[in-house]
């Protein structure tokens, strides 16, 4: 039996949660063992860097390459300068936050077991946990990789696109001290004035979901916890964000980042002012 089997019978026999919506979230997720295995390897998890400089060379020099990700730029001199000068533009590109950080994706993984653990969570078995579990019926491409947010990465609260049919997150940071920091997702629910737009989203299949403000919503649940995973298959209400400002010399929000894309449906993207605009008119 492979070793990780354990893993998508998790998925298969955990109960749904319906607040704030509905989602998977497990604890414990990996045995203990393979969570040490993972923490405690010297390409995930390092000593305390004195600046953001000394990191990037760090991480670069563990193979993370920079990822192009929502709430994020590729630009890394570009960053250094904003984070050392706490110069972040407020509403870029007509989004409602008020930063953005940048992402490290591991690209070449040098310890043997972790390597077979991201290969088992992109293979078929575990695939298959999630399609049935999900009941996911559309034919989709899986994407499980081990990444880093440093500080100022934010996305307001969203749904996730149309063409996204399942979004798995699992913390693997270093220790349980980042538990209580300013890292982690934010499930959040719509506030009772802007409670048409699941409605608006259901209906409009031509438009896609988008980001809005924060203050449009109410958080129910922050998965916080080491070694835990939230999985979510995306819908007009499957809202979820983060906000981070923390010192990433001391440490880096880890995750086992994971999805499942549709393949082949990509519908335009519309903006969070068009839903304001429907709210006034009201």
């Amino acid at each position: 039996m492979n070793e990780f089997k354990y893993l998508s019978e998790k998925v298969l026999n955990t109960e749904f949660e319906d607040s704030p919506f509905k989602h998977l979230f497990i604890e414990d997720f990996l045995s203990k063992e393979h969570f040490e295995l993972i923490i405690n390897d010297p390409q995930i998890h390092w000593d305390e860097t004195s600046n953001t400089e000394e990191l990037i060379s760090k991480l670069f020099e563990k193979n993370y390459i920079i990822q192009k990700f929502p709430g994020c730029i590729t630009d890394v001199y570009e960053y250094i300068n904003r984070y050392k000068n706490n110069d972040f533009p407020t509403g870029r590109k007509g989004n409602p936050v008020e930063s953005f950080g940048i992402t490290f994706r591991l690209k070449s993984i040098q310890n043997q077991f972790i390597k077979k653990l991201v290969d088992y969570l992109n293979g078929d078995e575990f695939k298959l946990a999630l399609t049935s579990k999900f009941d996911i019926k559309v034919n989709t491409r899986i994407i499980t990789a081990i990444q880093k947010n440093l500080s100022h990465y934010e996305i307001s609260p969203h749904p996730d696109v149309r063409e996204k049919s399942l979004t798995y997150l699992l913390n693997i940071n270093k220790d349980e001290s980042v538990d209580d920091a300013q890292v982690h997702t934010h499930l959040l629910k719509f506030k009772e004035e802007w409670s048409f737009i699941p409605e608006y989203w259901k209906t409009n299949l031509s438009k896609n979901r988008c980001w809005v403000p924060w203050e449009w919503c109410e958080t129910g649940k922050i998965c916080n916890k080491n070694n835990s995973i939230v999985l979510f298959a995306p819908g007009v209400d499957t809202l979820h964000a983060i906000k981070m400002q923390y010192d990433h010399n001391k440490f880096q929000r880890t995750q086992l980042y994971g999805n499942l894309m549709e393949i082949g449906n990509i519908v335009p993207q519309m903006n969070w002012k068009e839903l304001k605009a429907i709210k006034d008119a009201r």
